[in-house]
């Protein structure tokens, strides 16, 4: 702040006529004093010239002051030594920020920024333009703003926005008998001067983990800025126990079991840059989006207003508590993107909504859910629409350029055709992700609209990874030597989209019976990285896998042949692949399956029968990939496994095969319908499986699907299952429960319960014991005792127990419509 001259009244300054209006040069908004205006145009320049001796700078010395108070006192005392003001810089500094303050009525002008080279690797963020020249998705305080000028005040303010609630809680700061400035001789910004500091202030509490939306609402709390920070060292001195007593007393934040202790010295001030390369980068949680983030996102989003005008963003806790949800829930059963490396900004926009539908509908908001499917698929439609994919299947090495910014359609037209074909690639993988993830919103979903909508997506997918191409040919630009960890991340992000795009079409395929759009014979891909390389979460981690020597992952189409091939000892795929690449195996078995089954005809009442070579080449398969799962080190049948739920997962659909071996259910549910009568009406016209000695396997297994959930609790399951138990298990355990019950019921036909083989009296056992548990586990109605364990009971308790664990679940309403109809079903079976 500049001294006031001596010789010049008060009075007589502030009736000045000649005196120079005191006008921002860059949003053009005039002040009163000259010490306002100075304050608030550092708010555009970023400029901090009060720095300390430590090398935090501030961009007010009361700010330093206080810092110097909090962090510096007890160590040394206090002093103007430990101060280093603007004036006091020595000539030599190297800081380009801090200058020489301007002529007393010459308006301040922009620091000079630092000739600072950008990381290639932070796409989005590092040539970030700032908000638009006018409205953002951001909702802002109708209070606060003047309407007519909003778009005039976002465009001055580049940095600084704020949700209503945030405009609130910063009332807070102001005094208690604040009535807002005096009216300004132009039309009044984004929101009174005095607030703009409120910026550094989320910044403080957010590195602590206070929401600052969630402040406080009683005027006699002190926020917490104005207290002082505590040491660090003392609070790792005291007790345990005292410490447990001073968190559990927190009464400031309805959150505080969220607040960690505060980072020494001043580094809880500090705000994670996103500048920095993913492998150095200091946010503790990818999966966190803070409000600059959102800010970013919503200015990515504003290219597209004209299709998506009454589109509002979440809030950053919203945002990320959708984030979170989907890398918990559905990422873990099909991990397609490298979590540790993700950075929001570095993706499209329509990726980020897509990943938060599904996000949304884990957390059971399916509102929200369908709101930001829509506007996802509309931003989607339309880059599409804008930026036509060039066909990359004639190149034979694909350089996917991960591009400055994602307005690609600005820059296509000057690139070298190379660089176009990278930014092309670039953008049809994001678009290939996003179709996947909107995929797997729709296809689950009960109304009708969203079902054709699936299969929309699905069309648009398996079109698109045809025009990207499926084969090994991939590699991200720039590109070093040796390979970093983030462009390692990315190839082999790029490697799993394609592949488990494949997986999820094939089983969108077996849920609605429709032929495989998209066949194994396409793929040429290698099989995913080790769980231990995918799984690093620092860039010394995965330098650390790398230096134990193995070999490369086989190629899906190598492995697929080496379990088909005929061989009457079992062969299995060597290096041992891991529990996706089972996973993706096992797909390819089951499309097989799949296929074959679509070319063999019924045989009178009973299912269709599989050519006797086809069935014992598949059944070698099979058993070969139960052997490879075996020698997974990561595999479990355990459904919380460290490792993930996809070797539980994966146990399901290998029941599934061979049901499919012995039952084609396909034909017999109309699940497409979602009509749980005419399901059932379809199930009850299914034909009965034949009784030989290739329906033990389907037995044992279909039995065993049943086994799990009892053991671990049906309600507990039913209740909790979002984040082990997926759609595909259930889909699985579908076609278990209706071919374990048609042969109990067939059982209980005269004359077929005298002559039972030695392993089907075993699985009758298993099955009674089984079903024994679950009633005396279940809270269950008078009406639903069980009266005997003869076959017939059997077969219509076992129904009663699947369809109690599918209507219980709250998670996707797809497997509500599951228990529904197997509800439907049951009342139609006799007895």
């Amino acid at each position: 702040m500049l001294p006031q001259s001596s010789h010049s009244p008060r009075g007589a300054r502030r009736s000045s006529v000649g005196a120079k209006p005191r006008v921002c040069v860059h949003c053009g908004r005039s002040f009163r004093r000259t010490e306002h205006l100075e304050r608030h145009v550092r708010t555009h320049t970023k400029e901090k010239p009060f720095t300390c001796f430590c090398g935090a700078a501030f961009t007010r010395r009361d700010l330093l002051k206080r810092h110097t108070r909090i962090t510096h006192e007890e160590n040394n005392p206090p002093n103007t030594g430990g101060l280093i003001s603007p004036n006091s810089q020595p000539d030599h500094e190297e800081n380009p920020v801090i200058q020489q303050r301007p002529p007393y009525d010459a308006p301040p002008q922009p620091a000079p920024r630092a000739n600072v080279p950008i990381p290639v690797t932070s796409p989005a963020v590092a040539q970030w333009p700032g908000p638009p020249q006018h409205g953002t998705y951001i909702p802002q305080s109708q209070q606060m703003m003047n309407p007519d000028t909003s778009h005039a005040a976002l465009g001055a303010h580049p940095v600084v926005t704020h949700d209503a609630e945030i405009l609130e809680a910063a009332q807070l700061l102001l005094p208690g008998g604040y009535l807002g400035p005096p009216p300004p001789a132009q039309p009044m910004p984004y929101f009174p001067e005095e607030l703009n500091h409120f910026q550094e202030f989320t910044h403080f509490l957010d590195s602590i983990g206070l929401p600052v939306e969630w402040l406080p609402t009683t005027t006699d709390i002190t926020p917490p800025i104005h207290g002082a920070v505590p040491n660090d060292t003392a609070i790792r001195e005291q007790p345990s126990s005292s410490r447990k007593v001073s968190d559990r007393s927190r009464g400031d934040s309805p959150f505080r079991s969220w607040l960690p202790s505060v980072p020494p010295g001043d580094q809880s001030l500090g705000s994670v840059s996103d500048y920095e390369p993913p492998q150095e980068s200091r946010n503790p949680s990818p999966l966190k989006i803070t409000e600059e983030q959102r800010q970013r996102f919503a200015y990515s989003l504003e290219e597209f207003r004209n299709v998506i005008p009454d589109f509002v963003l979440p809030s950053r806790h919203t945002l990320s508590r959708y984030l979170a949800s989907f890398f918990q829930g559905f990422h873990s059963h099909l991990p397609f993107m490298h979590a540790p490396t993700l950075r929001i900004n570095d993706h499209a926009p329509e990726l980020i909504l897509g990943i938060c539908t599904v996000g949304a509908q884990y957390r059971q908001e399916h509102h929200n859910a369908e709101r930001l499917f829509y506007t996802g698929r509309t931003v989607l439609l339309e880059r599409m629409a804008r930026e036509p994919h060039i066909p990359l299947t004639g190149y034979s090495n694909i350089t996917v350029q991960v591009p400055i910014s994602h307005s690609f359609h600005s820059t296509e037209g000057i690139l070298p055709p190379e660089a176009a074909a990278g930014a092309s690639a670039w953008r049809q993988i994001e678009s290939i992700r996003t179709l996947l993830a909107l995929m797997a919103y729709a296809s689950w979903e009960p109304k009708q609209e969203l079902i054709q909508e699936a299969f929309s997506l699905q069309s648009m997918l398996v079109r698109s990874l045809r025009d990207f191409g499926l084969a090994e040919n991939v590699t991200v630009a720039p590109r070093h030597t040796p390979l970093q960890w983030h462009e390692w991340a990315e190839e082999e992000s790029i490697r799993r989209t394609r592949i488990i795009s494949f997986c999820f079409v094939h089983i969108h395929s077996i849920a609605y019976n429709v032929y495989p759009t998209l066949r194994s014979s396409e793929i040429h891909l290698r099989l995913p990285c080790a769980t231990k390389e995918w799984k690093a979460t620092t860039a010394s981690e995965w330098e650390d896998t790398q230096r134990e020597p193995s070999p490369p992952p086989l190629f899906f189409q190598e492995a697929l042949a080496i379990l088909l091939q005929p061989s009457r000892t079992t062969i299995v795929p060597d290096p041992i692949p891991t529990p996706l690449g089972n996973y993706i195996l096992l797909h390819g078995l089951l499309q097989r399956i799949h296929l074959v089954s679509e070319l063999s005809l019924p045989t009178g009442d009973h299912a269709s029968s599989l050519p006797t070579e086809e069935l014992n080449r598949l059944e070698r398969a099979l058993r070969a990939w139960t052997s490879a799962w075996q020698q997974a080190p990561e595999s479990s049948l355990d459904p919380h496994n460290e490792n993930g739920p996809i070797p539980f997962t994966s146990s399901a659909l290998l029941g599934m095969a061979y049901v499919r071996l012995s039952l084609n259910l396909g034909p017999y549910r109309q699940l497409e319908t979602r009509d749980p009568y005419l399901i059932a009406a379809t199930l009850h016209r299914s034909p009965r499986p034949g009784r030989n000695y290739r329906l033990t396997p389907a037995l044992i297994y279909s039995a065993h699907a049943l086994s799990i959930p009892v053991r671990l609790g049906i309600d507990h399951v039913a209740r909790s299952q979002a984040f082990f138990w997926s759609v595909r298990h259930s889909i699985a355990g579908f076609e278990c429960a209706i071919l374990l019950s048609k042969w109990l019921l067939s059982l209980a036909e005269p004359g077929n319960g005298h002559n039972l083989s030695e392993n089907e009296s075993r699985i009758l056992h298993w099955t009674r014991c089984i079903v024994q548990e679950a009633y005396d586990s279940m809270d269950t109605e008078d009406d639903d005792i069980l009266p005997n364990l003869e076959p017939a009971t059997l077969g219509l308790a076992v129904i009663r127990v699947w369809s109690r664990l599918f209507r219980k679940n709250t998670q996707w309403r797809f497997i509500n419509l599951l228990g529904e109809s197997l509800k439907q079903y049951l009342a139609m079976l006799p007895g």
